[in-house]
This record gives structure tokens, C-alpha cells and sequence, in this order.
């Protein structure tokens, strides 16, 4: 059977002798995550954000929560997973690369659940490889995971609630890819 090409193809990057379409790995629970958090120094609001990419379950999930003050607004989203990987988007949720490893737009546009945010984040220094996380349970392989970090500002409009507000917040965006044998 014959893949059919999909746009990440179009670039020198395989890592395996196969379409960009599917992983160098037979798991089905391999996955390709990212996490971003950002917050304000008084400790008011806080946001998280992601989106997951699932590819031999054939899915792709996004996630953001908001606390201000005591409360928080979350939305979760999921679907098939298409073949255009550079598409990061499920339901209200997308993240737009702008400038690799440097500037990130997450927006949420949900606010029949009372939020929705526009953010742009830019480092304040190159992304960090973390050490590679390996766990083992005994002979099995639990978690075999590769991260980078990178801290930086977030700035945009957030709207929780009633309140729309122009922001200016700090922290970091933090892809990980990962490969969980046995789940």
C-alpha cells in the first residue's frame, strides 16, 4: 500500500523511512504533547493550555483552564486527527507557530463557556533541551520522553467571565514528545 504524501513531506526532516504520516514507532500509545502555562506575578490569574496529537489512535485533543481568584473555566476538546500536522487545532482551540521556538499564538475561542483568550508568547531565550526522562518499572519501560523549556511572556486579551482584560503574563510553552510502552 502506498501513502499518500501529506505537507510535512515536503520538508527535509524524516526521521524514518516513511511518510510524515506516521511515527517511527509501532505504539499505539506514542504521542506528541505540548503544554503551555502562563500566570501573573500577583498570583490572580492563571492560564494552561494544550494540544495533544495522538497518531495510532488517530487523534488530537486541546485543553485550556483559567483560575482567577477562586474560580476556574476549563474547555477540552477532541478530534479525528487530519493529515495536516502543521494544522494545530481541534474545536475553539488553535496554536499558530509564528516563529519556530520563539513565538507561539494559542488562542481559545469559547466563550459560550466563558472563555476565551488570544495570546502571543515570545522567548526570552533559545528552548532548552531537557534530559531525556526514561522510568522503568521493574524490565518494563514505563515513560521514555524528550522535552525542551523555555520561559518567556505572554501578552493578548484573556476573557474569563465577564472580564475582558488586555494581559501581560510569564511563563513557558513546553512541547514533549514521548513514547509510553505498555501505556
Amino acid at each position: 500500500m502506498t501513502a499518500t504524501p501529506v505537507p510535512l513531506d515536503e520538508f527535509p526532516i524524516h526521521q524514518a523511512p516513511v511518510s510524515m504520516r506516521y511515527f517511527g514507532t509501532t505504539d499505539r500509545n506514542v504521542y506528541d504533547r505540548c503544554i503551555m502555562q502562563c500566570f501573573e506575578h500577583s498570583g490572580e490569574t492563571e492560564l494552561i493550555t494544550g494540544l495533544g496529537v495522538y497518531p495510532h489512535l488517530g487523534v488530537m485533543d486541546a485543553y485550556a483552564s483559567v483560575r482567577r481568584g477562586s474560580r476556574q473555566w476549563s474547555v477540552r476538546t477532541s478530534d479525528a486527527l487530519g493529515t495536516n500536522r502543521m494544522e494545530q487545532c481541534v474545536g475553539p482551540i488553535r496554536f499558530e507557530v509564528l516563529e519556530p521556538l520563539r513565538r507561539i499564538r494559542a488562542i481559545c475561542d469559547a466563550a459560550e463557556h466563558g472563555l476565551s483568550f488570544d495570546l502571543t508568547y515570545e522567548g526570552a531565550f533559545p528552548a532548552i533541551e531537557e534530559p531525556r526522562h526514561v522510568h522503568r518499572s521493574a524490565d518494563l519501560v514505563v515513560l521514555d520522553a524528550c522535552r525542551f523549556v523555555q520561559v518567556g511572556a505572554w501578552e493578548g486579551v484573556v476573557r474569563v467571565g465577564d472580564h475582558r482584560e488586555r494581559r501581560r503574563l510569564v511563563g513557558r510553552p513546553r512541547p514533549l514528545v514521548g513514547d509510553p510502552p505498555g501505556g
